[in-house]
């Protein structure tokens, strides 16, 4: 089954204009700061909570929706920070992952519902409407189902890439203070 998610997998390489260690600094530093009252709540919409340092070079961030953010999307982004040409260039390379073991939960959940209500309709013997609703139904889940990753994929790109811009934007509020 993984075999076959594959195919929504996204892989990314982007360009950050500063050097590797400070942006390894920056994250550490975010993980390290205690969580404000938006944070807890999930409003705000990059909780730096859910970054794993991985190695020393790259993280994992686990996506899921929050009770105040419940459309952000749920997957993984996992992201590798590479030097890049320059000295003061990194490369966040990655790939996004837009299910989690609850999308498994969802198929085999939704699968169960209408193979009983297939059964349901073949024993009743419900003619036509009842082949309508159970024709209906596989076409409406399957195709939520099918459409439901894309989705992901989409607020999981939006989060990679204000995860990318809070990291810029550290680097930049550091430098001013000094």
């Amino acid at each position: 089954m993984k075999k076959f998610l594959e195919r929504y997998h996204e892989k990314f390489s982007i360009e950050i204009n500063q050097p590797k260690s400070k942006v390894m600094e920056t994250i550490a530093r975010e993980k390290g700061k205690k969580r404000d009252l938006a944070s807890i709540l999930g409003i705000g919409f990059i909780d730096y909570k859910e970054v794993k340092l991985t190695s020393e070079d790259s993280v994992e961030i686990e996506v899921n929706p929050k009770m105040f953010n419940p459309y952000r999307g749920a997957g993984k982004i996992n992201i590798t920070f590479n030097e890049g040409k320059r000295a003061s260039e990194t490369t966040a390379e990655g790939e996004v992952i837009p299910y989690t073991g609850a999308y498994f939960l969802a198929i085999s959940i939704f699968l169960s519902f209408l193979v009983f209500l297939t059964l349901f309709a073949l024993v009743t013997d419900s003619g036509t409407l009842g082949v309508v609703i159970v024709v209906g139904g596989w076409i409406v889940i399957l195709t939520f189902l099918y459409l439901l990753p894309f989705w992901y994929r989409r607020k999981l790109r939006e989060y990679r890439d204000s995860f990318l811009t809070d990291l810029k934007a550290n680097r930049n509020k550091k430098k001013s203070i000094r």
